[in-house]
């Protein structure tokens, strides 16, 4: 795994909050515990492109996925623009939403992930 704030390369293993329950495709975003040893991927986000949004929400289709076939999911954080056609990472943590636009192959803003959500997915791997 590539860390998006650094660029460092790692290996890592599956935590058991996602093992045998979660499917990494290329390109997903992933949240790396690097306390464990060896790391472990803790979370995932998915990469989708952006369909259409509105007052219920931003409509996103998977990259694997054929157009049209888009799951909604609440609006973006503040201050991250997600126009139609724009790649976006989503998933869920209490709902679903969009986490960050992507920017190059990586999130446009690491740090906001981090400070949004790293809490809530250390909180799931002490469970």
């Amino acid at each position: 795994m590539r860390l998006a704030g650094t660029g460092e390369t790692v290996r890592a293993a599956f935590s058991p909050l996602v093992r045998d329950r979660v499917r990494i495709r290329r390109r997903q975003l992933v949240a790396i515990d690097t306390a464990a040893s060896p790391p472990s991927i803790a979370w995932r986000w998915f990469i989708g492109e952006v369909e259409g949004v509105g007052p219920e929400g931003v409509s996103v289709r998977r990259l694997d996925q054929p157009p049209g076939s888009c799951r909604v999911v609440s609006n973006p954080p503040p201050g991250v623009p997600v126009p139609v056609g724009a790649e976006v990472y989503y998933g869920h943590t209490a709902d679903w939403e969009v986490v960050d636009t992507v920017s190059g192959d990586a999130p446009a803003n690491a740090a906001r992930i981090a400070e949004r959500h790293f809490d809530y997915i250390e909180a799931k791997l002490s469970e």
